[in-house]
């Protein structure tokens, strides 16, 4: 089972009304209802709509349930796997292209699942982790520890192509374990 239908299970579960009722108040059968909490299926975004609807869900909890779900699209779709790969290798593009312009000097690690780049200054290493869009802070953060751990660096930088206002709430739990959430406008301020 995948964390969407963890969450989306407990909180069908946890409703007042039944099964039933909820699949026809959000508009689907039962066996797709029981489909989409037994992690069988993936909703569309208008089925997770009327089933936010139909459970009374806060918009809180209702942008959280939306954001679990792209998170999964992302691991389970081809689609979705090859449009995060494109917008990763243009990022990885910039940023190389960026930090080479100014002199500095990248490498690639030898390892897959860390670091996506590692730049190199008076002998430190300090491992830079490419996201176009961040989903999961508690994996991305746990990826780029990961990689201060291997290269025994003090310091790891997460770069993305721009920082929401919902990242802007997480900074300072990257900022505890000496990372940083960046932009490519600011990764040469932070740099220098």
């Amino acid at each position: 089972m995948n964390s969407f239908s963890e969450l989306l299970n407990s909180l069908v579960r946890d409703h007042p009304d039944n099964l039933s009722i909820i699949a026809q108040k959000a508009q689907i059968s039962r066996p797709s209802l029981y489909d989409l909490i037994d992690g069988k299926t993936l909703p569309r975004p208008k089925t997770l709509e009327n089933i936010s609807n139909a459970i009374s869900l806060s918009k809180n909890l209702s942008s959280k349930l939306c954001n679990i779900l792209k998170l999964e699209r992302i691991k389970t779709s081809r689609k979705e796997q090859n449009t995060y790969l494109r917008q990763k290798k243009h990022l990885l593009i910039e940023v190389s292209s960026v930090l080479l312009g100014k002199g500095y000097e990248i490498s690639r690690p030898k390892t897959s699942g860390g670091a996506d780049l590692i730049l190199r200054q008076n002998g430190d290493r300090t491992p830079i982790l490419i996201c176009p869009t961040i989903l999961d802070h508690a994996s991305c953060l746990g990826h780029l520890l990961t990689s201060m751990f291997q290269f025994s660096a003090n310091k790891g930088y997460v770069c993305t192509f721009k920082i929401s206002t919902k990242d802007r709430y997480i900074i300072p739990l990257y900022a505890k374990y000496g990372t940083k959430l960046l932009t490519i406008k600011t990764i040469l301020r932070e740099i220098i």
